[in-house]
């Protein structure tokens, strides 16, 4: 990352691209292997990419990281700076709502202007998040996560250093794609219980650095269609310790408890 990239309010740039149309992008969403996902490069205007690594870097450093069996990672809903913010904002806004409507072919999406479980999401050295599926219902709105968009910041960022995105198979038992977190990178995706993915090797970039992604989740009033995610196991690689693909006792419960408050809805985190 250059230090010298000047921090300021990015309002006088725009943000997303010119041109986005779904079309362009819909045949490879659903062509993609394992499941349904899309990489676009250049989706956010570069200028404003940069400025937000250097204002989120050394903030975002300073966040108390979450340690669980099965991640060790840092987030907040509310990145520190405007350029973040500006990106977050424009990922809420109607024009790219319809824009993933139009790729996914998933009607009545709705944005979470709270960012609650996304935002800013920080991985320092020695953070690692397990392979996963997402987490199914809002605990707040009960609106049912549909959709992620991750977008990346990380300029200069070393294969060494580690932090691709692993996209599993839905049985966790290959991994089909990796996707380098660098700077300007999107991720487009649908959560469903197909979607296994994580970052489960610890992050090895130098100690003034993190991978930072900024997320975007969206959500409906109607469930995905398919299986629901057995609450009871977690998705692991072959080769991880066998406690991997367990919950903790303590959110089995609440896990339960919230499947008695309300049937036929799971929460998973």
């Amino acid at each position: 990352m250059d230090s010298r990239v000047e921090s300021r309010d990015r309002s006088d740039l725009p943000v997303l691209i010119d041109g986005l149309i779904a079309d362009d992008y819909q045949q490879g969403y659903k062509e993609a292997s394992p499941w349904p996902y899309v990489v676009i490069d250049g989706l956010i205007n570069p200028a404003v990419i940069a400025a937000a690594e250097s204002e989120e870097l050394k903030p975002a450093l300073s966040l108390p990281l979450r340690h669980a069996t099965r991640q060790i990672k840092a987030e907040t809903p509310r990145p520190s700076g405007p350029s973040a913010l500006a990106i977050l904002q424009a990922l809420c806004g109607r024009r790219f709502v319809a824009f993933l409507e139009g790729l996914t072919g998933i009607t009545g999406l709705i944005p979470d202007p709270a960012h609650y479980w996304a935002g800013l999401h920080v991985f320092p050295p020695g953070a690692f998040q397990a392979l996963h599926r997402d987490f199914r219902v809002h605990p707040i709105t009960r609106l049912f996560h549909r959709v992620n968009v991750i977008v990346y910041l990380n300029s200069d960022w070393r294969s060494d250093y580690g932090g691709d995105l692993e996209l599993w198979a839905s049985d966790a038992s290959t991994c089909a794609r990796r996707i380098p977190p660098d700077a300007g990178t999107s991720l487009i995706f649908e959560s469903s219980w197909a979607a296994v993915h994580g970052i489960p090797d610890p992050i090895r970039c130098p100690a003034n650095r993190a991978r930072l992604s900024l997320m975007s989740n969206y959500y409906t009033v109607a469930p995905c269609p398919g299986p629901k995610e057995s609450m009871f196991r977690r998705p692991k690689r072959p080769a991880d310790p066998w406690y991997m693909g367990f919950p903790s006792v303590e959110r089995r419960i609440f896990s339960e408890f919230r499947e008695f408050v309300r049937p036929g809805v799971t929460f998973q985190r």
